[in-house]
């Protein structure tokens, strides 16, 4: 059984933080090198499916990214592509069944590793992590032209990457969907139990409440009411802090990991139309 992140952050709190002063490591080096490296979970790629695809790398500073690309068939309108922000301990292998069905709804997709994730190479750090979803935006909006709708689709963890690209690239995609995003680390950690002035002393990385403040395309929420690893408020406090255009896909009884296991329409349906809506 995969821990939750909550648990994991509280692991690190509880056993690292009296000792990370004395070691010389950054403030949040356990949680990435127990959290951010799974390294190569599958060697499973979209051709296990019947699904033809390219493997792109990506160049994120002196590091390579591994992705499959799969494109939707040139007849398909309007055009749209997505790029897919995997969770913990994920690689872009736990997202074959997702490309396949976009697909097959005439939907484009690139899903990437991060660094330390798959094949991509080490370190997997936040700091990495934020420059791959910066090098990959870039990579995504060079692959597909301006002509059709390109937006970001991040799940859980991915939710501290995609918004930091969004916030941070050069080149601004057409929309956002943010689906079982936490608010920040802090406050995962927190909530699952660490001690409270000693999570509020570490940097504020990954706080997605102030990244969806500077976010200037239209933002789309998914969240399940019935999430037990990102609890929905948490969630509910990124939606809450975009300004402008933004919806909400708000739903009861699936998972947290349905998005990619399960499927369900009730998902991916308000996905596809707010993604191809202009």
């Amino acid at each position: 059984m995969r821990r939750s992140l909550s648990a994991l952050i509280l692991c690190v709190a509880v056993t690292t933080l009296p000792v990370m002063a004395l070691a010389g490591d950054g403030p949040w080096s356990s949680f990435e090198k127990g959290t951010l490296n799974p390294g190569e979970l599958s060697q499973a790629t979209p051709a296990d499916v019947g699904l033809p695809f390219e493997r792109v790398s990506i160049p994120s500073g002196d590091r390579k990214l591994d992705g499959f690309l799969v494109r939707a068939d040139a007849s398909c309108r309007p055009a749209l592509a997505l790029l897919i922000f995997h969770g913990r301990n994920e690689t872009v292998a736990d997202w074959i069944a997702v490309q396949k069905y976009l697909h097959d709804k005439c939907v484009s997709s690139l899903v990437f590793d991060y660094s330390g994730h798959g094949k991509s190479s080490p370190p997997g750090t936040i700091d990495n992590m934020n420059a791959d979803g910066v090098a990959a935006l870039d990579a995504f909006l060079k692959l597909f032209p301006a002509t059709g709708r390109r937006c970001l689709l991040s799940h859980s963890l991915g939710g501290g990457p995609m918004l930091y690209a969004a916030t941070h690239g050069a080149a601004k995609p057409d929309c956002a969907i943010a689906a079982s995003p936490f608010s920040s680390l802090r406050d995962i950690a927190i909530r699952g139990g660490a001690p409270e002035q000693a999570i509020l002393k570490l940097p504020d990385v990954w706080n997605n409440v102030d990244a969806a403040r500077s976010l200037s395309i239209p933002l789309l929420w998914v969240h399940s009411r019935s999430d037990k690893t990102i609890p929905f408020d948490l969630g509910q406090k990124v939606y809450d802090a975009k300004e402008g255009a933004k919806t909400s896909d708000v739903i009861d009884g699936f998972d947290h990991n349905a998005i990619y296991k399960e499927m369900p329409d009730a998902i991916w349906s308000p996905i596809i139309a707010f993604a191809t809506a202009k």
